[in-house]
């Protein structure tokens, strides 16, 4: 696996985990759920950093 595929795939798991967190946990974990979303964003950036880099 292409080490940017493995950044965008863990980016995908913490959107999706922050996704469920918001909305179906409601107000215990709805800040644990927009953190998750914020790091999931983040290695999302970092992901398509590397692919551009490695494209050039």
């Amino acid at each position: 696996m292409q080490p940017y595929r493995r950044y965008l795939f863990i980016a995908i798991v913490f959107v999706a985990l922050g996704i469920t967190f918001s909305t179906t946990l409601g107000d215990s974990l709805n800040s644990l759920g927009t953190v998750c979303i914020a790091v999931g964003g983040l290695f999302l950036i970092i992901g398509l950093s590397k692919k551009r880099k490695e494209e050039e």
